[in-house]
């Protein structure tokens, strides 16, 4: 994560053990600053922080369209992820994988994009495979070719702050973290062949 622009977040959870455990990782992580901790959503200011949410003793109803938030979810029941996504960036977690996923689902959430738990795909419902326009499917092929933003552009004849856009959106749509998810979906749903 980057110095150069720290990030407020906000710790909300009913339990006052967890909330302390989610508050004490993040607190070691460089360019987080953890401003706030709540047992709920009623407190949060706006504008609104990046919330870790642990969702275990919360009601069902999220405001996800105000939020960029980082849930911790019951891996059998995660919140409908495809509703959740069009109003911001969301990473879904566990409570067993908060040690492991919690920093990069932050870092997700940071860049825009959404991140899943790998236990969690599993009970994700399944929707139809996510439609691309022409220009995301032609960024998602430059770059899960290894092409840079920049260079995709050239290529696209478009702005290097063009392809970004583009490449949050797909990854919000294809559900892909970082660059190796987002190839690995883009092999998966046929938009580029597998270089192996």
């Amino acid at each position: 994560m980057s110095e150069n622009h720290r990030e407020t977040v906000a710790v909300v959870a009913a339990d006052p053990i967890v909330r302390a455990g989610l508050t004490r990782l993040l607190s070691e992580a460089p360019g987080l600053d953890v401003a706030l901790e709540l047992p709920d959503l009623a407190g949060l200011p706006r504008p609104r922080p990046l919330v870790v949410l642990d969702l275990h003793d919360q009601p069902p109803a999220v405001p996800w369209q105000e939020l960029r938030v980082v849930a911790l979810v019951r891996p059998p029941h995660p919140p409908d992820l495809l509703a959740a996504l069009p109003g911001g960036a969301v990473a879904l977690i566990t409570r067993r994988g908060a040690a492991t996923d919690l920093l990069p689902a932050v870092e997700a959430v940071r860049r825009g994009a959404a991140y899943v738990a790998g236990e969690l795909l599993a009970a994700l419902p399944v929707a139809r495979a996510p439609r691309l326009t022409e220009r995301e499917a032609e960024t998602l092929r430059w770059v899960a070719q290894g092409l840079t933003h920049g260079q995709a552009g050239q290529r696209m004849g478009l702005s290097e702050s063009t392809v970004d856009t583009y490449v949050k959106r797909i990854r919000a749509k294809l559900l892909a973290g970082n660059k190796a998810e987002l190839t690995r979906r883009a092999i998966e749903l046929g938009y580029v062949t597998d270089p192996t």
